[in-house]
């Protein structure tokens, strides 16, 4: 099985051209290792429903894992999820920022994301590289955090390679990142829950 292609990315001025040959890929249903504010991440078009699939293969995941996926903006997320004015003034102060918002799915999102359920994970990163990507694609990409089986988050891309370089099709290196997982917070009736604790701070709630 081929290797993935690796780019060097610049973390606060990425290269507008390498980032477009990213993203025909994501148009034709590649994989990638990307990196976002907090961890690097799976991704994918949301629409590619075989490369869902692929990463839920590499990730292992279970009926019972919620799913999640990265938004330029709030405006965009708004197309996915349903947002009342409590939680859109809440949002538009953190974000974006390193948080997983759990809120209700409406009928745009692809039903591989939801495994039945109701819920779906948006994030809107304080990331060039992620919120680019995902501008010029138009559409969300899906976020997974890149970690071993044993749920160690992989941080350094070199050890990304070796691990996941014939799974994925291209792998975006910035560099070691931080390695702090985002906090997730789901929202229902106008109600805040901590589901876990991480970068992003909570005092605001």
């Amino acid at each position: 099985m081929s290797k993935a292609v690796v780019f060097q990315l610049d973390s606060d001025r990425p290269n507008l051209k390498r980032l477009q040959r990213v993203v025909d890929e994501l148009n034709n249903g590649s994989v990638i290792v990307y990196p976002t504010d907090t961890l690097y991440g799976f991704g994918c078009d949301i629409a590619a429903h075989k490369a869902v699939d692929r990463i839920v293969s590499i990730k292992g995941f279970s009926e019972k894992h919620f799913m999640s996926f990265v938004c330029a903006d709030l405006g965009q997320a708004a197309q996915y999820v349903n947002l009342d004015n409590h939680a859109f003034s809440i949002l538009r102060r953190i974000l974006p920022g390193p948080y997983t918002i759990i809120l209700e799915a409406n009928r745009a999102v692809p039903k591989v994301l939801l495994n039945k359920r109701k819920t779906i994970g948006i994030r809107i990163p304080d990331s060039p590289v992620a919120r680019t990507l995902v501008e010029t694609l138009g559409r969300p990409i899906l976020s997974s955090s890149v970690s071993t089986p044993d749920g160690r988050n992989l941080v350094d891309p070199e050890e990304i390679y070796k691990l996941f370089g014939a799974q994925v099709d291209m792998i975006l290196d910035q560099g070691i990142i931080a390695g702090e997982s985002s906090t997730v917070l789901a929202y229902e009736d106008q109600e805040w829950t901590v589901i876990r604790e991480g970068k992003g701070p909570i005092d605001f709630l």
